[in-house]
């Protein structure tokens, strides 16, 4: 009984440590909108963490976790489904240590508005993207 209480008490913690060290969507809104607001353009790249991104997209209002899943090649547990919401958008990120996405409120930052789905970029992509901001102080990005 004690062995099993101590199995479960160390797999509790390093669960505890594994999601403490995973970024929040709070830290992803937050980094996001800094970038969008420093500019009226940006690259792809710009959007993601320093490094490891390996692949990444933009799943926006409606998408399904399939659809994006299928579109990064990755498990869909870990990607937002965002199917039946047209309030958020979510940047997904595929790096070596696996998936870290974090969804982003539309009424902040939009990313879907205009231009379908989001291709999916490489780590090192340096295509362009456009930043305005609309009459309800929006920030809106554009490919």
């Amino acid at each position: 009984m004690n062995r099993a209480l101590a199995a479960l008490s160390l797999a509790l913690l390093a669960a505890g440590l594994t999601t403490a060290c995973a970024p929040t969507s709070s830290d992803i809104e937050e980094r996001v909108l800094g970038t969008v607001a420093a500019g009226s353009t940006l690259t792809v790249t710009d959007l993601l963490p320093e490094e490891g991104a390996k692949r990444f997209t933009v799943a926006c209002p409606y998408e399904s976790a399939a659809d994006v899943a299928a579109r990064l090649d990755v498990d869909g547990k870990a990607v937002p489904d965002l199917s039946d919401r047209d309030d958020a958008q979510a940047l997904v990120v595929v790096t070596s240590d696996g998936i870290d996405a974090g969804e982003l409120p539309r009424d902040r930052v939009d990313f879907c508005s205009t231009g379908g789905a989001w291709p999916v970029y490489s780590g090192d992509a340096d295509d362009s993207l456009a930043v305005t901001r609309n009459d309800d102080d929006v920030y809106v990005v554009t490919r």
